[in-house]
């Protein structure tokens, strides 16, 4: 077996292990593109791709720089077009929850007496939807106005929107936009 068709499976099974391990194999505190599994992986691959295919035609010897900078230019392509638009995406979209406290929401999944339903409210412009109960355990139906009250363990807790209780409550669009 040559070594470009022995790189080639390498990578590929790196591929497979990373997409099933990622989360644990990421070496996201390093800062070197090319140490981010997924990066590195096709990094192999695209070497040992390009190696079979130029090394019947300019030999073994020849085709390893044009492998080497096939795989690297191609890791590079993946980590700027791919992994660092996504990176800043998800960046953008978290959110502070203990922010949303005071916010108004929409019920949009009914919660039962004792039980869960969901809500729905705007961060960024964005629509989010959690898990929601009420304060008192009472059920809420679906499309009613809430304020969120707490979040605990995950978990919004909601009272029904009462114009005399709530006067000074925010619409959740205009606390979250003056973050």
């Amino acid at each position: 077996m040559s070594l470009y068709l022995t790189l080639f499976l390498i990578g590929v099974g790196f591929i497979v292990i990373s997409m099933l391990f990622g989360e644990v194999l990421d070496f996201a505190t390093t800062g070197f593109f090319f140490l981010k599994p997924k990066v590195l992986a096709l990094v192999i691959t695209v070497i040992g791709g390009v190696g079979m295919i130029l090394t019947p035609r300019m030999g073994s010897y020849m085709a390893f720089p044009f492998s080497l900078a096939g795989g690297l230019f191609a890791g590079y392509l993946l980590y700027r077009l791919v992994i660092l638009p996504l990176m800043r995406l998800s960046h953008t979209s978290t959110h502070d929850k203990q922010s949303l406290i005071g916010s108004m929401a929409k019920v949009s999944l009914s919660i039962p007496q004792g039980g869960f339903g969901k809500i729905m409210y705007t961060v960024n412009g964005s629509f989010v939807t959690s898990p929601a109960r009420t304060e008192d355990g009472s059920g809420i139906v679906k499309d009613t106005e809430v304020v969120i009250t707490s979040i605990k363990n995950n978990a919004y807790y909601v009272t029904e929107k009462s114009y005399q209780e709530h006067e000074h409550a925010v619409p959740s669009s205009e606390v979250l936009n003056a973050n």
